[in-house]
């Protein structure tokens, strides 16, 4: 039986001159895995989009997740080039060797799934199995990402970050308020305006795929103009040994919290998923 979740005392590493956050669960003889969030995200806001560092160590696993830089409690810069797919990549790499772990599996949600194919890429020796969720456009559809984001980047920039959460949750549905809230006004108006223009700047070429053998499982969802269905499909396509799990929706696995802890942790060890394609 998989020993109980244990947390990291020592909760930073210094890496590349900043300080990155992050939190360490379960048995450290067990297989390491990386927890990477997306764009906004935070190791404190994971809990709200279903992803549990604690459930998914008790799967198994040696659990790592951490705030990447400019966002939850790691240190930031103000250069828009410092959020870009390789700079965070070379930021994760950087706390694996501060970790001093050689070898990891990955689950990395959106700009996390982003990173994390980037580190696979450059350095496929670091990497032994991906789970990719919520993956980010690549080049041709990239536009929708930037006309929804950059306004929000000029809110931060101009109001701030207390009137920036009051007037977008406002203008949201009423059933996204609470949750939106919560990741808005966890936001640095001095980190959140880089963060939001570096990370859009230069989206993925498929050529950033091209040296990636690990065994990956990828989960979409259809009818999110941010993480489109055919990203999904272009990288189970691309890759040798990949799998695609497609979601009814992107909010399922907000409900369906358990199963998303199981399908990942199936992934990760690479057994057969029901319904993956």
């Amino acid at each position: 039986m998989p020993r109980a979740s244990r947390v990291s005392a020592m909760p930073f590493a210094n890496v590349r001159g900043i300080e990155l956050y992050y939190e360490a669960h379960g048995d450290g003889a067990a297989p390491a895995v990386v927890v990477a969030h997306g764009a906004l995200g935070s190791v404190a806001h994971a809990e709200a989009v279903g992803l549990r560092a604690e459930a998914l160590a008790r799967a198994g696993f040696r659990v790592i997740a951490y705030d990447a830089r400019g966002h939850g409690r790691s240190g930031f810069t103000t250069r828009p080039e410092d959020y870009r797919p390789a700079s965070l990549a070379e930021d994760l790499l950087g706390l694996l060797d501060t970790l001093e772990l050689p070898k990891v599996g990955i689950c990395g949600t959106s700009m996390g799934a982003s990173t994390a194919v980037v580190l696979a890429n450059a350095h496929p020796e670091r990497v032994d199995r991906l789970v990719l969720r919520s993956f980010p456009p690549f080049e041709p559809d990239i536009e929708a990402a930037r006309s929804r984001l950059y306004p929000l980047a000029s809110l931060y920039r101009w109001l701030g970050e207390t009137i920036t959460t009051s007037l977008v949750t406002a203008l949201s549905p009423a059933s996204e308020r609470t949750r939106l809230r919560a990741l808005l006004r966890g936001q640095r108006r001095a980190a959140v305006v880089p963060v939001i223009r570096g990370f859009l700047a230069a989206p993925l070429e498929r050529d950033a795929l091209a040296n990636i053998d690990a065994p990956t499982l990828v989960l979409g969802h259809p009818g999110d103009r941010l993480h489109p269905l055919r990203s999904a499909e272009l990288v189970r396509e691309m890759l040798p040994r990949c799998r695609l799990f497609v979601a009814p929706s992107g909010a399922h696995w907000e409900t369906e919290r358990d199963e998303l802890v199981r399908v990942v942790a199936a992934g990760l060890r690479g057994e057969a998923i029901t319904a993956a394609t």
